[in-house]
C-alpha cells in the first residue's frame, strides 16, 4: 500500500520582511498570508488523509518568533494526528541550545530532527518507513556532506532523505552531490531553494509554499504525492495567495507620457495586476520632456503592489530646437546632460529634472 505524503519547507513563519518598499502594514498582512496557507497545508493534510508531513527546513524565523507562536504552531499539528510531521531544521530555524523548539511540547505525531553532526534515522515499523535526516545548528554555514555520503540504508524499506542543502553546488548552504545519493534513497525532499525544482524524479526542492521576493517568480505551494517501494509518485499543488511578478518594459525617446503610462496599464492581465506584487523594469531611452516621476505615481492606482527599477536613461529629442533657451532653465538644465550616459549622473539628472518641474508648477 502507497504512502500519501506532503512535502513542504521554507516556509519562514514570522518572516520579518526587508523588501525596501514594504510598508509596516503589508508586511503584517504577508505575514498573516503565509499563516493562511499554513493553515492550508494542514488542511490538505487532513482532508487528503495524508500519512507523512514531510517539513525540510525553514518553518519558522526563529530569530524572531516567539514562544506562544510556537504553540500555535503545535497546536496546528495536534490538528492532523493521523498525520506524522517530520521536520528538519534548516539556516533560518537552526537547533541549538539556543532554539525554541527544545521549549516546546510537541504532540506525539510530530518529531523534530535533533542530530546535527550525523544523520538521525526514524524508523515507523509499521509503514516500513525509514526516514534519514539531518537538521542545522546555526544560521551561517553546513559542510557536513560527508555525513550523507556515509549514510547507509536498509534496502528492503522505504527510504527518505529529508534535507535542508544546496544539491549540486558549491555553496556553504550544505553542499550535496546528487549522483552519490541518488540510488540510495526512494524520496529525497529537499529544503533550502525557494522554487519548486526536480532534480531528479526522485530528488526534489518543494519550494516555498508562498513567495517571499521577486527572485521567486513561480508557482509556488507544496508537493503531494503517494510512493511505495517500486512506484513514486507526486504532482505540485499551487496554494500561494500572491505572486511576484517581474515585467520588461522597452521604452523608446518617442513614447509620450500616455503611451508609456498605457504601457504600464497593460503590461499583464487585471486580475493579476490587482492581486500580486509587480515590478516593471523600465529600460531604453526616455524623452526629457515626460516626467516619468508622475507616470510612476499615477500608475500606483491600477495595480495591488508596484515598484520600479529606472534603466532607463533621459535623452533630448532630435528635433528639438535649443534655440533662445538663455531663460528657460529648464532646458538649460536638459542641455547639460545632453547624450550623458553614465548611471550615476543619469540619475542625478533625473532628480533634478524632476524638482525643477515642481518648481515650475509652484511657480
Amino acid at each position: 500500500m502507497s504512502i500519501k505524503f506532503i512535502h513542504t519547507s521554507d516556509i519562514h513563519l514570522d518572516k520579518k520582511f526587508d523588501i525596501k518598499n514594504f510598508s509596516l502594514k503589508e508586511r503584517e498582512k504577508r505575514r498573516q498570508e503565509i499563516w493562511d496557507t499554513f493553515d492550508e497545508i494542514i488542511k490538505t493534510a487532513k482532508k487528503e488523509e495524508i500519512r507523512y508531513l514531510f517539513i525540510s527546513g525553514d518553518l519558522t524565523e526563529i530569530e524572531y518568533i516567539n514562544f506562544n507562536t510556537l504553540i500555535k504552531v503545535a497546536q496546528k499539528f495536534k490538528a492532523i494526528p493521523d498525520t506524522r510531521v517530520v521536520v528538519a531544521c534548516g539556516k533560518s530555524d537552526p537547533y541549538n541550545i539556543n532554539s525554541l523548539y527544545e521549549y516546546i511540547e510537541w504532540p506525539q505525531n510530530v518529531y523534530i530532527v535533533k542530530n546535527m553532526d550525523y544523520v538521525e534515522k526514524l524508523n515507523f515499523p509499521d509503514d516500513n518507513l525509514c526516514v534519514h535526516a539531518m537538521s542545522w545548528d546555526n544560521g551561517i554555514g553546513n559542510n557536513k556532506a560527508q555525513a550523507i555520503y556515509d549514510i547507509s540504508v536498509d534496502d528492503s524499506k522505504i527510504n527518505v532523505l529529508l534535507l535542508y542543502c544546496d544539491i549540486n553546488s558549491e555553496s556553504d548552504k550544505l553542499p550535496v552531490n546528487a549522483d552519490l545519493i541518488k540510488n540510495k534513497f526512494d524520496y529525497c525532499a529537499l529544503g533550502s531553494r525557494h522554487n519548486f525544482e526536480k532534480i531528479q524524479r526522485h530528488i526534489v526542492y518543494s519550494g516555498t509554499p508562498e513567495p517571499l521576493d521577486f527572485e521567486e517568480g513561480n508557482e509556488h505551494g507544496v508537493v503531494i504525492g503517494a510512493l511505495d517501494k517500486k512506484h513514486l509518485e507526486y504532482t505540485f499543488l499551487s496554494l500561494a495567495k500572491r505572486k511576484f511578478i517581474t515585467r520588461n518594459i522597452d521604452l523608446e525617446i518617442s513614447y509620450s507620457f500616455n503611451k508609456i503610462l498605457d504601457l504600464i496599464k497593460f503590461s499583464g492581465d487585471t486580475f493579476s495586476n490587482i492581486k500580486d506584487y509587480v515590478r516593471i523594469n523600465l529600460n531604453g531611452t526616455v524623452n526629457t520632456d515626460v516626467s516619468m516621476e508622475e507616470i510612476e505615481n499615477e500608475a500606483k492606482q491600477f495595480f495591488y503592489y508596484i515598484e520600479f527599477e529606472e534603466n532607463y536613461s533621459y535623452m533630448n529629442s532630435e528635433d528639438k530646437v535649443y534655440d533662445h533657451n538663455d531663460f528657460n532653465i529648464i532646458e538649460s538644465y536638459k542641455l547639460q546632460f545632453e547624450n550623458n550616459q553614465d548611471k550615476l549622473e543619469q540619475q542625478a539628472f533625473k532628480l533634478g529634472l524632476e524638482v525643477l518641474r515642481k518648481e515650475k508648477v509652484v511657480k
